[in-house]
């Protein structure tokens, strides 16, 4: 088979880097060392549970929405024991990890703050959730299979002949 003019490959130049200037900067680029693995689809509330401080459960709790203060809500998570972390709690063991370095007064992210407390309030909290769930549905089961529901709930059948019309 002939190759003909439209067959052959064209001659270009290799491709090469893009030339950027030399920029001044005060800190040095951390982009030169950048892992884009590393924030792709990375959950900014994320705490791995390995920081966490042993007995210890960690848990974000809305302090705002949408500028408007949730007091009442975080109150109730007060109440139950949830206890607010500042930077320099644990040995400053989250300072700088949601909020600058250094930085004053509780550890906030967007328009929630960072709470803790004893994992045996945790535990003990998820059992009762757990108590009242249970009951609630038992008293659902109740209603439905007790006896005044079985009187109310009869299914009754009958025959009735219709008439089909003739084609």
């Amino acid at each position: 088979m002939k190759r003909t003019q439209e067959d052959k490959p064209i001659d270009r130049e290799p491709m090469r880097e893009p030339m950027r200037p030399a920029l001044k900067m005060k800190h040095k680029p951390n982009w030169e060392s950048l892992d884009p693995t590393m924030t792709a689809g990375m959950d900014r509330f994320h705490i791995n549970p390995e920081r966490i401080p042993e007995g210890m459960s960690a848990l974000w709790v809305t302090d705002s929405c949408l500028g408007q203060p949730q007091t009442h809500r975080r109150s109730v998570f007060e109440a139950g024991g949830w206890t607010p972390v500042h930077g320099e709690d644990f040995d400053g063991l989250f300072d700088g990890e949601f909020m600058p370095k250094g930085a004053q007064g509780e550890i906030k992210l967007e328009s929630s703050v960072l709470m803790m407390r004893p994992i045996e309030l945790t535990e003990q909290a998820k059992l009762q959730d757990k108590k009242e769930a249970l009951n609630k549905v038992r008293g659902i089961e109740d209603h439905l299979t007790g006896e005044s529901a079985l009187r109310s709930n009869k299914i009754t059948k009958s025959y009735e002949k219709i008439m089909i019309p003739e084609r």
